[in-house]
């Protein structure tokens, strides 16, 4: 005689089987003996089924949205150059270029808001050199631009 299943929601992980808030399919022995009795899962009625499948579509729009606005984000800035006039002698800045003053140019330019984290400089560390360098703007993970950085003393 095959066993019979039923739907319930877990109320934490559990290893090997699912993640909290997750629908699965287990059997009907394994649901009351186990994952009900030691209240790690719940029946998922037809309501609670719908509400859930509610919220991942919501939650897939919502990450489909944002990797569109990357998407634009990146148009704007690739392979653009930022100048600065900063004070300093022959080859060298006082001070160095880091990344917030780089998120406020951007801001500034191109109305585009970033974040800290969003800025890679080479070598981790301000700039100080005058010329032309090359940093990495970091999106996601598949979104990766490359902008120029023109530094100029007075």
């Amino acid at each position: 005689m095959a066993a019979s299943t039923v739907s319930v929601q877990l109320l934490e992980r559990i290893a090997n089987v699912g993640k909290e808030g997750e629908i699965i399919e287990v059997s009907h022995v394994y649901a009351r003996n186990f994952l009900i009795a030691k209240k790690l899962a719940r029946i998922a009625t037809p309501e609670l089924i719908k509400r859930e499948t509610e919220k991942k579509k919501k939650a897939q729009d919502n990450k489909s949205h944002l990797m569109e606005a990357r998407h634009e984000i990146a148009e704007k800035l690739h392979n653009m150059t930022l100048t600065f006039e900063l004070a300093g002698s022959k080859d060298k800045i006082f001070g160095g270029l880091g990344e917030h003053e780089i998120i406020l140019a951007i801001q500034k330019k191109y109305d585009v808001e970033l974040e800290k984290k969003h800025i890679l400089l080479p070598e981790g560390h301000k700039l100080k050199q005058v010329g032309i360098t090359d940093i990495k703007i970091h999106l996601g993970s598949d979104v990766n631009i490359k902008m120029h950085i023109d530094i100029k003393s007075k």
